[in-house]
């Protein structure tokens, strides 16, 4: 009615806070889904995923730094918390991929099942992610990031140790490598107060281990 001169009765955008001429088209749901090529959906992602029965199953992102100076990526097993973190120069996918492949070298086979991304472009190497990691790549509904929860949570904890504003650039691996042992390190009372490290480490096949 604003924009369509309803009944004669004038167009009213100069009244707008913005005084806009023409109406912002809003970006649906499904807007960002086709940037990402071959993406999957987290609908077809394993059911034992969400049961945080099975080690191997990992939720994704990137957390930036201040004035987009330096990235950290970040990774965290849905049954055992259990964190990788390392610094990326920028948000490009080849550099996203080459820590990530570089942060799961130690990582068993056996412990890379599936692993969750957002919809970030930086996750659009996701293809190569697969192979060479030997896991299945999913991506969470645009705009629902409750679908990977324990990774935000996760990222919040990282946070106390770098908070917003903090120039990743300038941040020591060694730096990285503390907080993150701290965190894994840290008894959780969903884990029956053993630590994510206690949990990922000491049981290879997980599923029994995580029955509390």
């Amino acid at each position: 009615m604003i924009y369509q001169d309803y009944q004669g009765l004038g167009k009213y955008q100069c009244y707008l806070r913005q005084g806009q001429t023409k109406r912002r088209r809003r970006k649906g749901v499904n807007s960002r889904q086709g940037q990402i090529p071959g993406r999957i959906g987290i609908e077809y992602r394993p059911e034992i995923a969400d049961q945080k029965i099975e080690i191997g199953h990992w939720e994704s992102d990137t957390m930036i730094g201040a004035n987009h100076n330096g990235v950290l990526v970040t990774h965290v097993d849905k049954a055992s918390k259990f964190m990788l973190v390392g610094l990326a120069k920028n948000k490009t996918v080849k550099e996203i991929n080459r820590v990530t492949i570089q942060l799961f070298s130690e990582v068993k086979k056996k412990h890379r099942k599936t692993m969750t991304f957002d919809n970030g472009k930086e996750f659009s190497g996701h293809q190569k992610l697969a192979e060479k990691l030997e896991l299945s790549c999913y991506f969470a509904n645009p705009y629902h990031s409750w679908e990977r929860g324990l990774n935000e949570h996760s990222n919040g904890l990282v946070r106390q140790f770098f908070p917003k504003g903090t120039n990743f650039k300038i941040v020591k691996p060694e730096q990285v490598k503390t907080a993150v042992d701290l965190i894994n390190d840290r008894p959780r009372k969903s884990l029956d107060y053993r630590t994510p490290s206690e949990v990922f480490y000491a049981h290879p096949s997980g599923t029994d281990a995580l029955q509390i």
